[in-house]
């Protein structure tokens, strides 16, 4: 089986993670703030990302936190 090209955005922030999380002082502070900059950079992708995919199971234009309110659907009646 091939290996991947490229890295996931989750492989990405977990290896920043480690470097942001480091004691052993293999890195500086330096380093480190880059780390956490670029994990912030990472994660606010990853939120654009979701925000552009369609949530299953909801309607346009509703928000989730109203629909979480309506009771559930009655049942068929019909049979």
């Amino acid at each position: 089986m091939a290996r991947k090209k490229f890295l996931s955005i989750a492989e990405k922030r977990t290896w920043l993670a480690d470097i942001f999380r480091d004691i052993t002082g293999e890195y500086s502070q330096a380093d480190k703030f880059k780390a956490m900059i670029e994990d912030t950079r990472l994660a606010m992708l990853d939120a654009d990302e979701a925000k552009k995919e369609p949530q299953q199971g909801t309607l346009p234009g509703i928000p989730q936190e109203l629909l979480r309110h309506l009771p559930p659907p009655m049942p068929d009646s019909s049979s």
